[in-house]
């Protein structure tokens, strides 16, 4: 009898709790599910994604719950799914049918330093409840490789191996990017690549007010097709040093220089210079017989001088 009466009080239990939840009408809404897109396109470089869930219409019931299951469609001998990705979750997804809060499938993907063919995992969407699916409920991602661009390759830390002005040995760092920001690297893309470092100094300046944040840079014109680099004259710092105890601010160009007869400096702010890399990224050459000097200028235009010259200059990867 007891153990009969035990039953009856959680049956009862269960009743009531069920009673006190609001009813759930199935196919009351017009709620649909689906992706935006048929294929998504991310560079294996591209860290944590959220790739949203498209819902319209009222739900039928709250919340809107489903799954995902996800293959990896690429025929690449040796290679898995969890060599390329990583979902945050995969079942029991839910959207409550506020647009404020949009429902994400997030994954991080993995990056790599091979070159390699584009690879493709799709996403179903399946075990769906409080909405119609729509379509196929599919989509393809390719994941593109970031290794086989040389503009993206070039990015990184590296060492610039030289000689100064003197014929003496020199080193220093040098940091290659798109950009200091997303914004810029997006605008940017494939365009110039910017380098950060020259003649050893490499100081955060970011409390200073200034764009960009780090200096001093210098910029690098990417051509594709010729495979070359080629420094901007004339743009290398922004007006925010001093110089040599000069108390007002200076500007400092990048110029063309060769030591002349009479073992001076001389300049030229429109002549570029020309960079080539290496096959395997490694290395990166410019012309040996120009020098890159960074020459100091007042703000009222006068001429101070150069601050440092280099030539032969090859940039070695860290």
């Amino acid at each position: 009898m007891k153990l009969f009466r035990n039953i009856l009080i959680a049956t009862s239990a269960l009743a009531l709790a069920v009673a006190c939840q609001p009813a759930q009408e199935e196919g009351k809404g017009d709620a649909t599910i689906g992706f935006d897109s048929p294929t998504y396109v991310y560079k294996e470089s591209a860290g944590r994604v959220k790739l949203p869930v498209k819902f319209e219409g009222e739900p039928k019931t709250y919340p809107i719950s489903f799954d995902v299951e996800v293959s990896l469609t690429t025929a690449e001998e040796g290679i898995e799914l969890a060599d390329l990705v990583h979902f945050t979750q995969t079942e029991g997804l839910k959207y409550v049918g506020n647009p404020d809060a949009p429902a994400y499938i997030e994954f991080d993907l993995k990056d790599n330093d091979f070159i390699n063919d584009s690879r493709f995992i799709t996403l179903q969407l399946s075990n769906v409840k409080g909405a119609e699916v729509v379509g196929e409920g599919k989509t393809v991602i390719e994941l593109a490789d970031n290794d086989n661009n040389p503009y993206e390759r070039l990015m990184g830390n590296w060492v610039a191996q030289c000689y100064d002005s003197d014929g003496a040995k020199a080193e220093w760092n040098v940091n290659i990017s798109g950009g200091f920001t997303s914004d810029e690297e997006n605008v940017n893309f494939e365009k110039t690549l910017v380098c950060w470092g020259f003649g050893g100094q490499m100081e955060d300046v970011s409390s200073y007010g200034i764009t960009p944040a780090k200096q001093p840079v210098w910029y690098l014109t990417y051509d594709a097709e010729a495979k070359t680099l080629t420094t901007q004259p004339g743009k290398v710092m922004a007006n925010i040093w001093s110089f040599n105890g000069i108390d007002e601010d200076v500007e400092v160009k990048l110029a063309t220089g060769a030591i002349n007869a009479q073992d001076k400096m001389a300049t030229d702010h429109a002549v570029p210079v020309t960079a080539t890399w290496s096959d395997d990224m490694s290395t990166i050459t410019f012309e040996p017989d120009k020098f890159l000097v960074a020459t100091v200028w007042g703000v009222s235009g006068e001429y101070y001088g150069y601050w440092m010259a280099f030539n032969k200059i090859v940039l070695v990867r860290k």
